[in-house]
C-alpha cells in the first residue's frame, strides 16, 4: 500500500510517497481502504518540524473510507460502512482529560494518509449519509473544530453575531454553522474574491483587513457600536483588534495560531469588556456525531476547494501552504467520488 511520510528530515519537501504492507487488525480494530484526506494546518506544523515529531512519521489526521475488514470484538461497525477517523481517539465524550492528547492522530501517533488504516472500532465515525467521501474527510479537525468553537464552547444563538477571520476550512464550516442557527456572520479576509464567495455562502457583512486595517473599529461600526457575541481566533497577531470588536461579555474561541505562538495581551481590556477567552482543541467523539446529525438534518455540503489526485502530491500541499484555498484541499486515493452505501 502506498503512505504518506515526512522521512529523513523536516520541510515539505520532503513529504513523500512510499509502499508499505498493509496492517493486519486485532480483535477490537477495523481495516479502513482509505478513499480521501483532507490538509490541515496541523499537517505543515508536523512536516515543517514545529512538534519535534520523530521521523520517519506517516502524516494525516483527516481520512475517510469503506470499511474492509473487522475484528471478532467490533460490534457497532460492519463490511462496507464509509467511515471518519476521529483525531483524538480517546477523547469519546465530556471533558478533554490530558492522557487523550496522547492519542491524537498524526501527531502523537502515527497518522492515516495510508491507502489501508487500522484504528480502534472507537477511533471511528459513521459518516453523514448526504455526503461523499470528499466531502467528508473535512470533517475530522475543520468541521469539528468549527462545532465545538460555534456550538459548545462559543454557545452561539440565533439572532446573534460571530466574527470569522480568514476562509480556510475552519472558519467555513464555522460559517455554515452559524447561519444554520440563525446567527449573523462578520467574515475578514485580504482576498476581496473569496469575501464574495462568503457573502455567497450566507455572510452577513465582510471586510478586507488589508484595505481595512481598522477592522477591529469597522467591525463596531457593522454592529451598531455593540460588538459581536462570539470570535473564532485564527491568528492571534492582531488579537486587540478582536478584543475591540467584541461586545460586553463576549466569548473568544481560539481555534488557531497563524500568527505565531505568542502575543502581546491586555488584560485591561478583556477585564473592561468582561471578555471569555477558551482555547478549542477539536473535540469528542460525541460531539462528532452530533455534529454529522445536525449536517444531515440540514443537507449540509462541506465547501471544497480543490480535489486532487495522489499522484500530484506535491501541488496540493503547495497550493495548500499558500493559502490559495476557500474551505477544504483533498486528496483522493480513488479516481471518482464514493458515496454513502445508502445512496
Amino acid at each position: 500500500m502506498k503512505a504518506v511520510l515526512i522521512k529523513n528530515e523536516y520541510g515539505l519537501g520532503n513529504v513523500t510517497i512510499e509502499e508499505q504492507a498493509i496492517p493486519s487488525i486485532r480483535e477490537n480494530e477495523v481495516l479502513v481502504k482509505v478513499n480521501a484526506i483532507s490538509f490541515n494546518q496541523l499537517d505543515l506544523m508536523i512536516a515543517k518540524g514545529a512538534f519535534g515529531t520523530k521521523l520517519p512519521h506517516i502524516l494525516g489526521s483527516d481520512a475517510v473510507g469503506i470499511v474492509e475488514q473487522i475484528g471478532s470484538d467490533v460490534l457497532t461497525l460492519n463490511v462496507g460502512d464509509l467511515v471518519a477517523t476521529h483525531f483524538i481517539q480517546s477523547w469519546q465524550s465530556g471533558g478533554l482529560k490530558p492522557v487523550d492528547l496522547k492519542s491524537r492522530l498524526g501527531t502523537a501517533v502515527q497518522g492515516v494518509f495510508s491507502e489501508y488504516i487500522t484504528l480502534p472500532e472507537s477511533s471511528l465515525v459513521k459518516i453523514p449519509s448526504n455526503l461523499t467521501a470528499e466531502e467528508a474527510s473535512s470533517l475530522p479537525i475543520a468541521g469539528l473544530t468549527a462545532w465545538e468553537a460555534i456550538v459548545n464552547a462559543g454557545q452561539l444563538k440565533p439572532g446573534q453575531t460571530v466574527l470569522l477571520q480568514g476562509t480556510g476550512g475552519v472558519s467555513i464550516f464555522a460559517l455554515q454553522f452559524a447561519k444554520t442557527i440563525g446567527a449573523k456572520v462578520i467574515i475578514i479576509s485580504s482576498s476581496d474574491e473569496k469575501l464574495e464567495k462568503a457573502k455567497q455562502l450566507g455572510a452577513d457583512k465582510t471586510i478586507n483587513y488589508v484595505t481595512n486595517p481598522d477592522w477591529g473599529k469597522m467591525v463596531l461600526e457593522l454592529t451598531g457600536g455593540k460588538g459581536v457575541d462570539l470570535a473564532l481566533e485564527m491568528s492571534w497577531a492582531e488579537i486587540g483588534k478582536t478584543i475591540e470588536a467584541m461586545k460586553l461579555g463576549g466569548r473568544i474561541a481560539v481555534v488557531g495560531l497563524l500568527g505565531g505562538a505568542s502575543t502581546n495581551l491586555s488584560v485591561f481590556d478583556i477585564i473592561q469588556k468582561c471578555l471569555s477567552i477558551v482555547g478549542v482543541q477539536v473535540g469528542s467523539k460525541t460531539a462528532f456525531e452530533d455534529m454529522n446529525r445536525a449536517i444531515e438534518v440540514n443537507n449540509m455540503t462541506p465547501v471544497i476547494d480543490r480535489v486532487f489526485p495522489l499522484s500530484e502530491l506535491s501541488e496540493a500541499l503547495t497550493y495548500f501552504d499558500e493559502g490559495k484555498h476557500f474551505g477544504k484541499v483533498v486528496l483522493t486515493w480513488v479516481a471518482v467520488p464514493t458515496r454513502h452505501p445508502q445512496r
